[in-house]
Protein backbone atom coordinates (compact mmCIF):
# COMPACT_ATOMS: atom_id res chain seq x y z
CA UNK A 1 0.00 0.00 0.00
CA UNK A 2 0.88 3.51 -1.42
CA UNK A 3 1.04 6.61 1.76
CA UNK A 4 1.04 9.99 1.31
CA UNK A 5 2.71 10.29 4.62
CA UNK A 6 6.04 8.75 4.67
CA UNK A 7 7.66 10.52 7.79
CA UNK A 8 6.06 9.12 11.23
CA UNK A 9 7.00 9.02 14.94
CA UNK A 10 4.95 6.29 16.65
CA UNK A 11 3.81 6.94 20.41
CA UNK A 12 3.52 3.65 22.32
CA UNK A 13 3.22 4.66 26.35
CA UNK A 14 3.46 0.82 28.14
CA UNK A 15 2.40 -1.03 31.39
CA UNK A 16 2.88 -4.47 32.22
CA UNK A 17 1.99 -5.49 28.69
CA UNK A 18 5.17 -8.76 28.52
CA UNK A 19 2.70 -11.00 26.86
CA UNK A 20 1.96 -8.97 23.91
CA UNK A 21 4.46 -6.26 23.44
CA UNK A 22 6.67 -7.88 20.48
CA UNK A 23 3.76 -8.87 18.89
CA UNK A 24 2.52 -5.49 19.06
CA UNK A 25 5.82 -4.03 17.86
CA UNK A 26 6.77 -6.44 15.00
CA UNK A 27 3.28 -6.18 13.64
CA UNK A 28 4.26 -2.08 13.36
CA UNK A 29 7.18 -3.53 11.81
CA UNK A 30 5.59 -5.38 9.02
CA UNK A 31 2.72 -3.72 8.45
CA UNK A 32 4.51 -0.33 8.25
CA UNK A 33 7.74 -1.33 6.03
CA UNK A 34 7.26 0.97 3.52
CA UNK A 35 7.05 4.28 5.94
CA UNK A 36 9.84 6.06 7.26
CA UNK A 37 9.50 5.58 11.15
CA UNK A 38 10.53 5.89 14.67
CA UNK A 39 9.46 4.24 17.27
CA UNK A 40 8.99 5.56 21.07
CA UNK A 41 8.55 2.46 23.67
CA UNK A 42 8.00 4.61 27.19
CA UNK A 43 7.80 1.94 29.40
CA UNK A 44 5.71 3.50 32.37
CA UNK A 45 7.45 1.02 35.49
CA UNK A 46 6.31 -1.93 34.25
CA UNK A 47 6.45 -4.32 37.54
CA UNK A 48 6.42 -7.50 35.17
CA UNK A 49 8.98 -8.86 32.70
CA UNK A 50 8.21 -5.90 30.01
CA UNK A 51 11.24 -4.01 30.40
CA UNK A 52 13.31 -7.36 29.79
CA UNK A 53 11.37 -8.43 26.83
CA UNK A 54 11.93 -4.88 25.29
CA UNK A 55 16.03 -5.58 25.54
CA UNK A 56 15.85 -7.59 22.53
CA UNK A 57 14.68 -3.81 20.51
CA UNK A 58 17.93 -1.62 21.65
CA UNK A 59 20.39 -2.19 18.65
CA UNK A 60 17.17 -1.24 16.19
CA UNK A 61 17.78 1.83 14.93
CA UNK A 62 13.88 2.68 14.30
CA UNK A 63 13.20 2.18 18.10
CA UNK A 64 13.93 4.04 21.03
CA UNK A 65 13.15 2.45 24.21
CA UNK A 66 12.80 4.26 27.48
CA UNK A 67 12.41 3.36 30.64
CA UNK A 68 10.97 5.52 33.42
CA UNK A 69 9.59 5.45 36.83
CA UNK A 70 5.62 5.16 36.95
CA UNK A 71 3.61 8.33 36.29
CA UNK A 72 0.78 7.29 34.54
CA UNK A 73 -0.77 7.14 31.12
CA UNK A 74 -1.33 11.28 30.45
CA UNK A 75 2.41 11.48 31.87
CA UNK A 76 3.77 9.09 30.07
CA UNK A 77 2.34 10.59 26.40
CA UNK A 78 3.14 14.26 27.19
CA UNK A 79 6.91 12.84 27.69
CA UNK A 80 6.64 10.93 24.35
CA UNK A 81 5.24 13.77 22.48
CA UNK A 82 7.88 15.81 23.50
CA UNK A 83 10.57 13.48 22.45
CA UNK A 84 8.83 13.60 19.33
CA UNK A 85 9.23 17.29 18.80
CA UNK A 86 12.94 16.67 18.80
CA UNK A 87 13.02 14.44 16.22
CA UNK A 88 12.43 15.14 12.17
CA UNK A 89 9.10 13.34 11.59
CA UNK A 90 6.75 15.42 10.19
CA UNK A 91 3.46 13.32 11.73
CA UNK A 92 2.72 11.91 15.24
CA UNK A 93 0.92 8.36 15.75
CA UNK A 94 -0.29 7.26 18.98
CA UNK A 95 -1.71 3.91 19.71
CA UNK A 96 -1.39 1.80 22.80
CA UNK A 97 0.47 -1.71 23.35
CA UNK A 98 -2.39 -3.77 24.38
CA UNK A 99 -3.48 -5.09 20.49
CA UNK A 100 -6.54 -3.81 21.23
CA UNK A 101 -6.64 -1.86 18.06
CA UNK A 102 -5.55 -3.83 14.74
CA UNK A 103 -2.48 -1.30 13.35
CA UNK A 104 -3.79 -1.98 9.67
CA UNK A 105 -6.70 0.91 11.22
CA UNK A 106 -4.30 3.57 11.00
CA UNK A 107 -4.33 2.88 7.18
CA UNK A 108 -8.05 4.46 7.16
CA UNK A 109 -6.48 7.23 9.58
CA UNK A 110 -3.41 8.10 7.47
CA UNK A 111 -5.36 8.58 4.59
CA UNK A 112 -6.68 11.95 5.90
CA UNK A 113 -4.12 13.51 7.46
CA UNK A 114 -2.67 15.82 4.96
CA UNK A 115 -6.03 17.20 5.66
CA UNK A 116 -6.64 17.73 9.36
CA UNK A 117 -4.62 18.56 12.29
CA UNK A 118 -5.99 15.55 13.79
CA UNK A 119 -6.88 12.53 12.71
CA UNK A 120 -8.64 9.95 15.41
CA UNK A 121 -10.22 6.77 14.95
CA UNK A 122 -13.53 5.84 17.00
CA UNK A 123 -14.19 2.58 18.63
CA UNK A 124 -18.01 2.33 16.92
CA UNK A 125 -18.16 -1.94 18.68
CA UNK A 126 -15.93 -1.81 21.71
CA UNK A 127 -15.23 -4.63 22.98
CA UNK A 128 -14.54 -2.90 27.34
CA UNK A 129 -16.52 -3.39 29.79
CA UNK A 130 -19.73 -1.82 30.48
CA UNK A 131 -18.35 1.13 32.38
CA UNK A 132 -15.80 2.23 30.68
CA UNK A 133 -18.25 2.77 27.64
CA UNK A 134 -20.52 4.35 29.81
CA UNK A 135 -17.65 6.86 31.19
CA UNK A 136 -16.78 7.37 27.71
CA UNK A 137 -20.12 8.24 26.91
CA UNK A 138 -20.35 10.82 29.61
CA UNK A 139 -17.62 12.86 28.84
CA UNK A 140 -18.61 12.92 25.02
CA UNK A 141 -21.63 14.90 26.82
CA UNK A 142 -20.00 17.03 29.23
CA UNK A 143 -17.40 17.93 26.24
CA UNK A 144 -20.09 18.69 23.70
CA UNK A 145 -21.74 21.22 26.53
CA UNK A 146 -18.81 22.81 27.74
CA UNK A 147 -16.95 23.16 24.71
CA UNK A 148 -20.26 23.31 21.73
CA UNK A 149 -18.26 19.94 19.84
CA UNK A 150 -19.29 16.63 19.44
CA UNK A 151 -16.80 13.83 19.67
CA UNK A 152 -17.15 10.39 19.21
CA UNK A 153 -14.38 8.91 21.44
CA UNK A 154 -12.14 11.83 22.40
CA UNK A 155 -9.37 9.53 24.28
CA UNK A 156 -8.96 6.79 21.67
CA UNK A 157 -5.39 5.49 21.40
CA UNK A 158 -5.06 5.63 17.81
CA UNK A 159 -4.45 8.42 16.56
CA UNK A 160 -2.57 11.01 13.84
CA UNK A 161 -1.71 14.33 13.96
CA UNK A 162 0.40 16.23 12.60
CA UNK A 163 4.08 18.13 14.19
CA UNK A 164 3.11 21.50 13.75
CA UNK A 165 -0.36 21.27 15.94
CA UNK A 166 1.37 19.33 18.48
CA UNK A 167 4.12 22.04 18.54
CA UNK A 168 1.37 24.68 18.93
CA UNK A 169 -0.43 23.00 21.56
CA UNK A 170 1.92 20.75 23.88
CA UNK A 171 2.06 23.81 26.11
CA UNK A 172 -1.79 23.68 26.82
CA UNK A 173 -2.17 20.23 28.01
CA UNK A 174 1.76 19.14 29.31
CA UNK A 175 0.25 19.24 32.73
CA UNK A 176 -2.84 17.12 32.15
CA UNK A 177 -3.28 13.45 32.81
CA UNK A 178 -5.60 13.64 30.04
CA UNK A 179 -3.93 15.60 27.16
CA UNK A 180 -5.20 13.23 24.25
CA UNK A 181 -8.79 14.48 25.30
CA UNK A 182 -7.60 17.82 24.87
CA UNK A 183 -5.95 17.59 22.25
CA UNK A 184 -9.43 16.25 20.89
CA UNK A 185 -11.20 19.23 21.77
CA UNK A 186 -8.45 21.77 20.73
CA UNK A 187 -8.60 20.40 16.94
CA UNK A 188 -12.15 20.11 16.84
CA UNK A 189 -12.69 23.57 18.21
CA UNK A 190 -10.56 25.01 14.92
CA UNK A 191 -12.70 22.19 13.35
CA UNK A 192 -9.69 20.70 12.05
CA UNK A 193 -10.49 16.97 13.43
CA UNK A 194 -11.57 13.92 11.72
CA UNK A 195 -12.83 10.47 13.42
CA UNK A 196 -13.08 7.24 11.69
CA UNK A 197 -14.56 4.11 12.62
CA UNK A 198 -12.39 1.98 13.92
CA UNK A 199 -12.37 -1.77 14.59
CA UNK A 200 -11.60 -2.69 18.27
CA UNK A 201 -10.78 -6.41 19.93
CA UNK A 202 -11.27 -7.40 23.27
CA UNK A 203 -8.24 -7.52 25.77
CA UNK A 204 -6.71 -10.98 26.02
CA UNK A 205 -3.85 -10.68 27.63
CA UNK A 206 -2.35 -8.21 30.49
CA UNK A 207 -3.92 -6.39 33.36
CA UNK A 208 -5.98 -2.62 32.97
CA UNK A 209 -4.15 -0.32 34.97
CA UNK A 210 -7.32 1.57 36.20
CA UNK A 211 -9.92 -0.30 38.04
CA UNK A 212 -12.71 0.02 40.03
CA UNK A 213 -12.29 2.67 42.81
CA UNK A 214 -9.03 4.65 40.63
CA UNK A 215 -11.24 4.28 37.42
CA UNK A 216 -14.23 6.06 39.38
CA UNK A 217 -11.85 8.64 40.63
CA UNK A 218 -9.83 9.21 37.07
CA UNK A 219 -13.65 9.92 35.57
CA UNK A 220 -14.40 12.42 37.94
CA UNK A 221 -11.09 14.05 37.69
CA UNK A 222 -11.44 13.57 33.95
CA UNK A 223 -14.57 15.39 33.57
CA UNK A 224 -13.38 18.20 36.06
CA UNK A 225 -10.35 18.83 34.21
CA UNK A 226 -12.27 18.88 30.93
CA UNK A 227 -15.00 21.65 32.64
CA UNK A 228 -12.00 23.97 33.61
CA UNK A 229 -9.91 23.69 30.29
CA UNK A 230 -10.13 26.80 28.30
CA UNK A 231 -9.18 26.37 24.60
CA UNK A 232 -8.03 30.18 24.17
Amino acid sequence: MSFKVKKIAIVIPVYNEEEIIHTVVEDIKDKLSNIDYKIIILNDGSTDNTEKKLKIYENDKNILIINKHNEGHGKTLIRGYEQTLKMDFDYIVQIDSDDQIPIEELYKLIEFSGSFDLVCGFRYKRNDPFIRILITNILKYIIFIRHGVFIEDSNIPLRIMSKLFLLDNIDKVKNSFIPNVLLSILASKKNNFKQVKTIHKSRNTGIVSIRKLNLLILCIRSLLEVIKFKTN
